[in-house]
């Protein structure tokens, strides 16, 4: 798949509900809600929201693996949504403050364009807005998009402007409202081709076909806080719609049933599936996706015993720094948070590798990166203070110049905003240099360094970690060993595109779904659940490789990243003849790494 199967529009919120006399603290956000709703019920879903670069827990859970997809999340400076809602005894609702926040701003621009391939599309009440939705739906349109489009209002926006909301109910394929609502947008005659769902709070729902209604009753279930009810509806009806179910609205109502229970989105984050159900079982929409091959791992790892090297790479000496560099471990901090993503993409999948000429030297992406910011050190030792990381956006690309005078790092945009978010966060932590100071004097380095990265924009939000163990080995493995390691290491699997490819050419990891094989070797664009499964499926099989060979994670990363820049490579034909695995590889040589952007790696 090359996207979600259903994206939702809209961004959470932070919400003050008062009900039978509590007040209550929540999560919720009408499209928040929806995708959630939708995931929980087996439905691969994304979000377009703009939202602060650091999310309230509750809400980042819902973007953790087996969840939400995050590829629509545009990172800006300001604030969520925040509603303060009351409720009478009759569940009515009367909104006391609005704050759009930066919904306000959302556009469909935003959208991911891999994403425009999706199923299904719902906009959410964009800032309470049917203008603003019906101005996305007209960008959306203008964008190629021509898949199923569903839409929801509010209750502010069928008051005021309902000739409007039915302009864009008229124009979508299925519309959702309550009862009050459909009161002020159909008083009368009902649509032809548009399909009407209509929440009706305790007595369940109806359903307009575009020529008759059914009646859909539900029992009665005592409200917790009913916030959200109407769009977990949505979010049911919609999932289970696109999973084939016969009875979409027995879906969303059951769905709703299950938000009303507790306190805002709370009963539905809780019901995704956790990272521990993902990693032990990658399953995508009811299908694996992926799985460690053990015989063919065990024959791998006899070879790599004897070819790999057992020490991994210093990281001393172009492109890094050189010993006793007084900045290094800032430089490698800095370097390691920047290392993802170095491909072109297209409207199709993988456009190819990132080269580029710095100091009259061609390199590739990772290479490109490192002597990027060793050459800026270098000539100006305050550039990688966290105040101007902070301060000053465009300081990527500055230091990341190339001799024709441009910047030529893809997804430049999420550079910038990592680099400003992990500014501002080190600043308050005292420096890396600190951390890494703290981290020695532990009882245990490794973990208490690692544990330190969990808070810190670029590093913690990547459930297998990359860059935080690389940069822990990284430190490590230095001549001047920064980051001391005391017994054996239990630095964990480093997982890029380049293991990830090696692995799957090598037969290490199998693939057992014929679509996500299909993507594979045609390097389209994955959904974030088979990219999980593909990831989690190689970091298990460097643990098995590295159990097998005797030899530690950085001896194995090492070799088959080096592997994979040197003779497995991306667009050229593997050189299997040169390749010391040749023996016992499986020469899967047209299987390729998934394609999925994320600043993991």
């Amino acid at each position: 798949m090359r996207a979600p199967r259903l994206v939702v529009i809209g961004t959470p919120s932070t919400d003050r509900i008062e009900v039978r006399g509590e007040t209550l603290s929540t999560v919720g956000g009408s499209g928040f809600i929806t995708a959630v709703a939708a995931r929980v019920g087996g439905t691969s879903v994304g979000v377009v929201a703009r939202v602060p670069r650091r999310l309230p827990h509750p809400i980042a859970a819902a973007f953790a693996p087996g969840g939400v997809d995050p590829g629509g999340l545009v990172l800006v400076d300001g604030s969520l949504p925040a509603f303060h809602i009351s409720y009478d005894g009759e569940e009515a609702a009367t909104y006391l403050t609005i704050e759009s926040g930066e919904e306000a701003d959302l556009d469909a621009s935003d959208i991911p364009r891999r994403w425009l391939s999706t199923d299904w599309v719902h906009i959410g009440p964009l800032a309470a807005s049917a203008a603003r939705q019906l101005d996305f739906l007209d960008h959306l349109r203008r964008r190629g998009y021509h898949g199923g489009v569903s839409a929801g209002t509010f209750s502010r926006a069928a008051s005021i402007e309902p000739e409007v909301v039915r302009e864009l109910f008229d124009r979508v394929d299925i519309a959702f409202l309550n009862r009050d609502e459909a009161d002020r947008i159909y008083p009368g005659r009902m649509p032809d081709e548009t399909v009407v769902c209509v929440t009706e709070g305790r007595s369940g729902a109806r359903r307009w076909d575009g020529s008759d209604w059914t009646t859909h009753p539900t029992e009665a279930v005592t409200a917790a806080d009913p916030t959200g009810a109407g769009d977990a509806f949505v979010g049911g009806y919609l999932g289970g719609m696109l999973l084939g179910d016969p009875d979409p609205v027995l879906r969303g109502l059951e769905t709703a049933s299950v938000i009303v229970q507790g306190p805002g989105a709370a009963p539905l984050i809780e019901a995704l599936p956790t990272r521990v159900e993902v990693e032990a079982d990658p399953i995508v929409d009811g299908h694996g996706v992926a799985k460690v091959d053990s015989g063919r791992s065990a024959s791998v790892a006899s070879v790599l015993g004897q070819v790999a090297r057992s020490a991994a790479l210093d990281f001393c000496g172009s492109p890094f720094p050189e010993l006793g560099d007084a900045r290094a471990i800032d430089i490698l901090t800095v370097g390691t948070l920047h290392q993802y993503g170095f491909w072109d993409d297209t409207d199709r999948g993988y456009g190819g590798p990132m080269w580029a000429t710095i100091d009259g030297v061609r390199r590739k992406g990772s290479d490109f990166i490192w002597h990027a910011f060793t050459r800026a050190a270098a000539t100006d030792p305050t550039v990688l203070d966290a105040d101007r990381l902070a301060s000053e956006p465009l300081l990527f690309d500055e230091i990341c110049t190339a001799d024709n005078g441009t910047c030529p790092i893809p997804d430049v945009g999420s550079h910038r905003a990592l680099q400003q978010a992990y500014g501002a966060t080190i600043a308050g932590l005292g420096g890396m240099s600190a951390i890494v100071d703290r981290a020695n004097r532990a009882a245990d380095p490794l973990a208490a360094f690692l544990e330190s990265l969990t808070n810190i924009p670029g590093f913690g939000e990547d459930p297998l970690a990359k860059k935080a163990n690389l940069l822990a080995l990284v430190l490590a493995n230095r001549p001047e060993h920064f980051l001391e390691l005391r017994g054996p290491s239990a630095i964990a699997p480093i997982v890029d595109y380049h293991i990830m490819r090696t692995t799957l050419r090598t037969g290490c990891v199998e693939i057992v779904d014929d679509r996500t094989r299909d993507h594979l070797t045609a390097r389209t664009w994955v959904d974030s659940d088979a990219e999980a499964g593909i990831r989690i499926a190689a970091r298990n099989a460097i643990e098995e490789l590295c159990e097998h060979s005797g030899l530690d994670v950085g001896g194995v990363d090492g070799f088959l990243f080096s592997l994979g820049r040197r003779l497995c490579l991306e667009t050229e034909l593997p050189r299997c003849d040169e390749c010391p695995l040749g023996a016992v590889c499986a020469r899967e040589v047209d299987l390729f790494q998934p394609i999925f952007r994320t600043t993991a790696y």
